[in-house]
Parts: structure tokens; sequence; C-alpha cells
């Protein structure tokens, strides 16, 4: 009797691990990402944006030359909502969506700029495409998110903010056991977090144009006295993980917040592909580049240009948190650009995690809609290849989302 009760109890244990057989037989559909931007450009007034990118999926075990192939160009895109410019005015209307020989693969942009988008309003996608005589129709919603406002802090409850910093006096050393053991001095100190200019971007934008900038970046240079600087450092409490020490402290306030919606940064480095000699310690003092005197970024063994601006390192902790590093075609290191992090609470803080070069950069924040959020709790990284992102696409794969963003100027300097 209590054999067989020993190999019911087996079989109950092994039947409630077997897990759950949701395997479902591929099929092609189209993939659509479409984003609806609100960019701040004043303290009243922001930009609307619309982009769509279209393409149709493809099986794993495709023979496909050229993924190019799979973006689609002559597809019908539509979205409906309010596109009025004035606020009184909340009628429904159709924008079309075109695509450009002179725009990137699969992307649409809509065909006049005399719209606006509202903030917590809904807008519909339609897109229509036939491929190799097959007929798609997919559509989704997005609401829009509402106005956020962000400003930098050094009290929080009424208390200065406080940081502690501990760190070897040996900048390769990161952990305390490690750095008494080898002879150093463990350090402990408590350091103030001071606030930088967030509301920059308004003046800035007065005179010149985004993409006047993006272009010419050293335009910045005469705003020295209104775009704070930050020194990112590669060692002691300044690198490590989540933990180290911020270089500001941003608080967020999202009107009618939603738990469902998602902080994130965009960090946008607008000299990341400035070249410059690889940095040099002339340790003999005889004016040569000897092996081992200068950081070989390209790993060329030659003292020669690369990508100066990168935030690089080949230390443990830099290849734990940023690398692998890609390597162009003179295998200069680089990293990706525009940089994104998802933000959970307010205040949080900016540390080196958020930054991926040196340089000028515009940091946007941005909320995001639901949709966004529930993306993120499905696999859009593709951990497990056999699960899907939440995709909002209906009959088809991919991400409609809208977000505000609220953006600002900064300058990282490097201090190591």
């Amino acid at each position: 009797m209590i054999k067989k009760i020993y190999i019911l109890i087996l079989t109950l244990i092994i039947n409630s691990c077997d897990l759950p057989d949701n395997t479902t037989q591929y099929v092609d559909k189209l993939v659509v990402f479409g984003k609806i931007d609100m960019l701040q450009i004043s303290e009243n007034d922001y930009n609307s944006s619309i982009e769509v990118t279209i393409s149709i999926s493809s099986a794993i075990d495709n023979n496909i030359e050229d993924t190019d192939e799979l973006y689609i160009n002559d597809a019908i895109v539509k979205i409906t909502g309010n596109f009025n410019l004035d606020d009184s005015d909340t009628t429904s209307s159709i924008i079309t969506l075109v695509h450009n020989d002179n725009d990137k693969l699969g992307t649409y942009y809509p065909d006049h700029s005399n719209y606006k988008i509202w903030p917590n309003s809904i807008y519909t996608l339609e897109v229509e495409a036939t491929v190799e005589n097959q007929f798609y129709q997919v559509d989704s919603k997005t609401t829009t998110p509402n106005i956020l406002s962000v400003e930098s802090i050094d009290e929080f409850l009424g208390e200065p903010i406080m940081w502690t910093c501990e760190e070897c006096s040996d900048p390769f050393i990161y952990d305390q056991t490690s750095c008494e053991n080898q002879g150093e001095t463990w350090s402990i100190t408590q350091e103030t977090i001071e606030t930088i200019n967030v509301n920059n971007f308004f003046q800035i934008l007065e005179n010149h144009t985004l993409e006047d900038i993006r272009s010419n970046p050293d335009l910045l240079e005469q705003y020295s006295d209104i775009i704070s600087t930050i020194n990112l450092s590669r060692y002691g409490c300044s690198v490590g993980s989540f933990a180290s020490k911020p270089y500001f402290i941003l608080k967020f306030n999202e009107q009618n917040d939603s738990e469902q919606s998602v902080i994130r940064t965009l960090s946008e480095a607008l000299e990341h592909e400035e070249m410059g000699m690889e940095p040099w310690n002339d340790i003999n003092q005889d004016g040569i580049a000897d092996k081992g005197e200068f950081f070989d970024y390209n790993y060329d063994e030659i003292h020669n240009e690369t990508r100066i601006n990168t935030f690089y390192d080949t230390t443990t902790v830099f290849k734990l948190w940023k690398g692998p590093y890609w390597r162009d075609e003179n295998n200069n290191p680089y990293l990706d650009n525009p940089f994104i992090w998802n933000v959970e609470t307010s205040p949080y803080p900016i540390m080196w995690l958020f930054f991926n070069y040196y340089g000028k950069h515009i940091m946007y924040i941005q909320s995001t809609d639901s949709a966004y959020y529930e993306y993120l709790s499905g696999d859009p990284l593709g951990q497990n290849i056999y699960l899907l992102p939440d995709s909002n696409i209906n009959d088809g794969y991919g991400l409609f989302y809208s977000t505000f963003s609220t953006p600002f100027f900064l300058n990282v300097e490097k201090a190591d």
C-alpha cells in the first residue's frame, strides 16, 4: 500500500513539472514598428512626429540572401486620431503615411507636417500590404502619455542628498577585501550630489535646429554657461554596478501618471564618431609611444587614431556591464548610440551605466504608453527564442506605441 502511495505521489510530481506546450505553427505576418512622439521644445509647446517601419516576417530556416528584401515599401499606411492644431477641436481625422525612396527601407512618414499629436489621446494605425500575391492587413492602437516634467534635485524629503563613496587607493580594485589584502587603503566618504541644468534645450533651439546641432556639435560651445558638465570616470565608486555614485539625480512628474507606463532615458552622443589619438603616457619620457605606454583601443599595437570618445575599458567590470564592444572595419571599439535605459522609480540616480560616450549629449527623458510597458513584459530582448514579446499589432508582429520626450543638453567629459 505504501509503495502504491509513493508511486502516486511521484506521478503527481512529474505531471506537475511538465512545461506547458504552447508551440504554434509559424505563419508569415507583417512586422510593424510604429512610434508617435511628442518632443518638448518650450515650456508650453512640443513638436509632433510619426514614424512607422514595415516588413514581412521570415522563418528561421528561410534561405534569404539579403534581409533588406523583407522590407515593404509600397504598403498603405493610415493613422486615425485627433491631429487638429486647435485644442478646442477634438474631432478625428486620418493621416496617410508614405514611403519615399530617400527614406530608410520600409519606413513611412506623414505626407504633410500640418498636424499635432495630443497627450492622453487614442490613435489607431491601419496597414495593408500585398507580398507575393498574399494580402495582409493589421491594425493597432496607442493612447499617448501625458505631459512629463523633469527636474534635477539635490534634496529629498527636505534633506540634502548624500552618497556614500567606497573606493580603493588602487583604482583597478573594486572590492574592500582585495584592496586591503594587497596593502592598499579602502576609504569611505560622504559626497553631495549637485544639480544640473535640465532646462537648456528650449533656449538653444531658439537659435538652432536639431539638424544643425547634430551636424555641427561645436555650435554648443557658445552655450557652456547653460550646459552642465559631468566628469565620467572609469574607476573607484563611480563604476561597478547600479549602486555606483550618481552624477546627478532626476525627479519625474507625469500628469495623471499610470502604473502601466515606463519612464526611460535616451542618451544621444553627438560626437560618438570623433577620431583622436589613443591615450598615451610617456613613462620613459623619450617622446616615443612605446608598447605598453598607450591604451591600444584597436589592438593593432600601433599608437594611432581611434574612436576616442567611446567610454572604453578592458577591465572585468566593463566587460560585464558594457561589453562586448562592437568593432568597426578598423577594429575601433564603439557602443550603441543612442542608448536607452528604462527607469522604474522617481527620483532616480543617473550613473555611469547611462553613458556610452564622452562629449556633447542630448538626454531625453521619455514617458511611454501602456503598450510599451506590456511589450517589455514579454521577451523583446530574445532571451527565450520560443517566447515572443507582447505585441499590440493585431494579426501581426511588432509594436505601435507613443512617447512624450523632455530633452536637455549635457556635456560629458573624460575624467581619467
